[in-house]
């Protein structure tokens, strides 16, 4: 926001310099960010206000704060009160949409003369970069900037049907801005209308068909309170931003509007000889505030420094807080309607503080005092990952938890499960990902399309998910993905593939102490059906992988083969143990056996591996998947599967008798069960 040096010296005595001002400012939260100095010794102060302090967006309201902060006297204007007229006001005001117009007053005033502006309000307009226009519409710009309250002035001649209605928009309904672009409505936004059509967007721009001109003889004076968000809403669709609109979306202090409305009024009697008659005010003030006890002692101890109750009373009222109790222990304020910020003790704390002044406050190094801290599991659980992955030679990536809807084109998705954004900013950013499947090929392809084809990726996330009524759950997620070449001196370069990527799987949720998991075929939308499977720990379903299926890979624009695999570390976090435990080393030999066996095509490796295990008991240490054939010298339907079998005990050597009874009980078994037969 500008401020004019010279301006804001009406409404306090300013014994400071520019310069200095800034610093003052700047200190208190006011940061002021350029000084421009003009001719005619003016400087201009260029402020950054908050969101959350829309009172500054305004001289009244930035002399109060330099009036708290340096005891300088405020210079509020006085504003007689306007008696209202008896007479009939000629016009009535309905408000349809009471909920985004808490309030709206109108004021008709009478034989106006329209004429230039006096040099001095042409000046302050000047330094606020606004082109006057003429006497009526600079003094409601000039109000706006003095009070904070936007204002807008009808021809009321113009306004048809004696009826102003607080509506919203027709569907396609159209309006000419002051500016002189046509604009469509869409059926969301506010505006002001007669009985016949908008003659104003409502708290953003007034139309062309009822604006004040050199023949208004009649006007009709708005000051109103519209819904911040409405308002922003409306801005940004139409891509309009003005100094009432930017007040508007930051909230207006609804008490002050009858104050403003009479600021007003009287200027445009002294300035344009208008006769001041009806005033008509629907709607509601703001409700009372709450008081807020503040604790001395409390005061104290978060600032680090002990001050005078009296000084802390002179800081509350200078604000504009009325003192409701004291005492030597608390003091209970009531902030002001046009303070929304302040709700809470701590509040009230940093207005003190501000004001007191930060530089008062001393450096103090507080007590350390040692404590152990214990990591959540959780957290752990991720650093590993982080660290097995890389150490795996893959490269993390983070992406946006936004998507298009496009993005879900082919995953099999359903529309009902799908978290939307109900007002997104872009088409790009429109509902929360259900997957972390877009992420990974869209950084896939970026990578790809710079020349750098041979990947090891993953991500550790959240996914959004909607439930039933509308409820909705958020997850986290781990993603690998790989694809391109892989490349060791012992093999040289060949194709990722599948058992890459199960490798890389495997290898993480050992070293999480998960051994139990299985890998199993199960048709996704996501992979090809010929390479798809799920992931499971003690039977239950942890996550999916397999090849990206080639309809994906296309709507990416991904023409290499691409895996794909997706987990959930919630679940993980269940199973993962992470404590060491020791093992004595092995006193006596272990034997290995190899069996090479012919089973039919659809039989499952885990199937026959859980069967071995259970066959043969604790004296089986480990099976190993050697060799898997399908040829000439293999019967149609059949497969060949080549197992080494590691036998051992902890208590003695074993004999030959003893592996081979075991041996023989599990191939028995496998015939049983599965057909298979020695090869």
């Amino acid at each position: 926001m500008r401020i004019s040096y010279n301006w804001l010296k009406d409404y306090i005595n300013l014994n400071l310099a520019p310069e200095k001002l800034e610093d003052v400012l700047t200190m208190s939260g006011l940061t002021t960010e350029s000084i421009l100095h003009k001719s005619g010794n003016d400087c201009i102060l260029e402020i950054e206000v908050t969101a959350n302090r829309p009172d500054w967006l305004s001289y009244i309201g930035v002399a109060r704060e330099l009036s708290a902060i340096t005891g300088n006297k405020l210079k509020v204007p006085v504003v007689p009160k306007i008696k209202p007229s008896k007479e009939k006001a000629g016009i009535k005001i309905s408000i349809e949409e009471k909920n985004l117009c808490p309030r709206y007053t109108a004021r008709i005033i009478k034989n106006v003369k329209i004429a230039d502006s006096p040099d001095m309000l042409k000046k302050k307009l000047d330094a606020m970069n606004l082109r006057p226009v003429n006497n009526v519409v600079d003094i409601t710009n000039f109000c706006l900037f003095e009070t904070g309250e936007p204002m807008h002035a009808f021809d009321l001649d113009k306004i048809q049907g004696g009826e102003i209605i607080v509506r919203k928009a027709r569907k396609g309904e159209k309006i000419i801005t002051i500016d002189g672009v046509e604009r469509t409505l869409a059926d969301s936004m506010l505006v002001i209308a007669d009985k016949v059509k908008a003659i104003a967007i409502a708290g953003v721009m007034g139309g062309i068909n009822t604006e004040v001109t050199a023949a208004t003889k009649n006007i009709l004076l708005e000051a109103a309170s519209f819904d911040q968000i409405s308002v922003r809403r409306t801005a940004r669709s139409l891509g309009i931003s003005t100094d009432s609109s930017y007040r508007f979306e930051r909230k207006v202090d609804i008490n002050n509007i009858e104050h403003s409305s009479d600021r007003a009024a009287t200027l445009i009697k002294d300035l344009a000889r208008g006769e001041i008659c009806n005033f008509i005010d629907i709607g509601r003030g703001a409700p009372s505030t709450k008081a807020i006890t503040l604790r001395l002692a409390k005061l104290e101890a978060t600032l680090g420094l002990e001050i005078p109750s009296v000084a802390v009373k002179r800081i509350l009222n200078s604000l504009g807080l009325t003192i409701k109790r004291s005492s030597k222990k608390a003091i209970t304020a009531q902030p002001p309607p046009f303070r929304y910020d302040l709700n809470n003790e701590i509040d009230i704390i940093e207005e003190i503080a501000r004001i007191y002044g930060y530089n008062k406050i001393p450096n103090t190094i507080p007590n350390i005092v040692e404590q152990a801290k214990k990591i959540p599991l959780e957290v752990v659980i991720e650093k590993q990952t982080r660290t097995i992955l890389t150490g795996l030679g893959a490269d993390e990536i983070i992406t946006y938890s936004l998507l298009g809807k496009n993005a879900l084109s082919g995953l099999g998705i359903a529309d009902n499960t799908v978290a939307e954004i109900k007002n997104p900013l872009s088409n790009e950013q429109e509902i929360m990902r259900p997957n972390l499947v877009p992420g990974m090929l869209s950084s896939m392809l970026w990578n790809i399309n710079r020349k750098s084809k041979d990947l090891k990726l993953f991500e550790i996330g959240r996914i959004y998910l909607k439930g039933s009524e509308a409820k909705f759950s958020e997850k986290k997620h781990l993603a690998i993905g790989i694809t391109g070449e892989k490349a060791n001196w012992a093999e040289g370069a060949r194709q990722c593939n599948f058992f890459d990527l199960k490798g890389m799987a495997e290898t993480l949720l050992a070293s999480l102490g998960i051994t139990n998991t299985a890998f199993k075929y199960a048709a996704n939308d996501i992979y090809s059906r010929s390479c798809s499977a799920s992931v499971d720990i003690e039977g239950e379903n942890i996550g999916t992988m397999g090849e990206v299926s080639r309809k994906i890979s296309n709507n990416f624009d991904i023409k290499e083969t691409v895996y794909f695999c997706e987990l959930s570390l919630d679940a993980i976090l269940k199973y993962a143990d992470l404590e060491k435990r020791f093992s004595e080393l092995p006193k006596y030999p272990s034997v290995h056996r190899d069996m090479s066996l012919l089973v039919p095509k659809d039989v499952l490796n885990s199937d026959l591996a859980a069967a071995v295990k259970n066959t043969a008991g604790a004296i089986l240490k480990e099976i190993k998947l050697i060799d898997r054939y399908a040829g000439k010298q293999i019967p149609d339907g059949k497969l060949s599967l080549t197992y080494r079998l590691e036998y051992a005990d902890p208590s003695k050597t074993l004999e030959e008798k003893d592996v081979t009874l075991v041996h023989s009980n599990i191939l028995r078994t496998l015939e049983e069960k599965f057909g298979a037969r020695l090869r």
